[in-house]
């Protein structure tokens, strides 16, 4: 029976440390290579995660195949099961998807095919999140009660939901600073901050989250103005932070919205580290579902 990455509810604390340590270690131009197809299915834009997917695999050995149309068998009315059987019969072993929809729960039961979230609608994007805290861990703050807090639109942000997961798993609370129309609706699991420097007396790192335009159903009703000027992060207030102060970011990067021009080019702004993760998170991912760690 294969694995899936899809979220980390039923993922056991020993698997989140171990795939945090392997992508802080994983050196991508030595891996041992797996014979493997993997499917990459992507129904929404994306670069740096289909990309990073696609470096993976290869890295790996994997050969990968990919579609962006991710709905057409259910436009045909085919069923879910009947597609994934297809899949299985033509010696696919994993699916990579990103899609808008939230529908997780229908790929929990497959056997014989692993299922890895690329990013699912508002509520998953795991190997984000495991390059989030693996970047934590490199500037050692993984140890901290509040390892992380989040500043954005955190109501539209799988990468929060995913973090939040995570977090948890290990553990830990996470922080959130934000407009009132942005906070989630379940606010388990974390500390709901009410401005930057209770952000600061609370943790070491933030991760900052663009307002996702798309996933707002009413954006017009958003002031953008009044988030800019309450929220946005600037050098001065970067300034105020603490010396070993470490600031994230999932990318693309809205500048003049969720950070200033000169906030974007601090050296507390640590994003090409996190980049530098990207592809060994999904090194690790790939090891993880067909358990092939060693």
């Amino acid at each position: 029976m294969s694995k899936h990455l899809l979220d980390f509810k039923d993922t056991e604390k020993k698997d989140i440390e171990k795939l945090i340590d392997i992508t802080g270690k994983i050196n991508p131009e030595k891996v041992n290579k797996i014979s493997s197809i993997s499917l990459l299915k992507f129904d929404e834009p994306s670069t740096r995660t289909r990309l990073s997917f696609s470096v993976a695999a290869y890295r790996l050995g994997i050969k990968t195949f990919e579609s962006s149309d991710l709905s057409s068998a259910k436009i045909k009315g085919e069923s879910l099961k009947h597609e994934i059987e297809t899949y299985k019969a033509m010696g696919i072993e994993s699916i990579v998807i990103r899609t808008k929809e939230d529908n997780l729960n229908e790929y929990r039961e497959f056997k014989d095919i692993s299922v890895i979230s690329g990013g699912f609608g508002t509520s998953s994007h795991p190997t984000q999140a495991i390059l989030d805290a693996t970047t934590l861990d490199k500037f050692n703050k993984l140890d901290k009660d509040i390892p992380v807090a989040y500043i954005g639109d955190v109501k539209h942000s799988r990468v929060f939901e995913s973090g939040r997961e995570l977090f948890a798993s290990l553990g830990k609370k996470v922080g959130v600073f934000t407009h009132e129309s942005f906070l989630p609706d379940d606010l388990t699991n974390i500390e709901v901050l009410n401005s930057w420097d209770e952000v600061f007396e609370s943790t070491e790192a933030i991760e900052l989250l663009r307002v996702q335009k798309e996933r707002i159903e009413n954006l017009k009703d958003s002031n953008l103005e009044e988030y800019i000027n309450n929220y946005q992060l600037t050098d001065e207030i970067l300034d105020k932070s603490s010396e070993g102060f470490v600031v994230l970011h999932p990318m693309p990067m809205n500048v003049g919205i969720e950070i200033s021009e000169k906030a974007s080019t601090h050296e507390k702004f640590k994003y090409r580290e996190q980049l530098s993760f990207g592809v060994p998170s999904r090194i690790a991912s790939y090891m993880y579902v067909m358990e092939n760690y060693d």
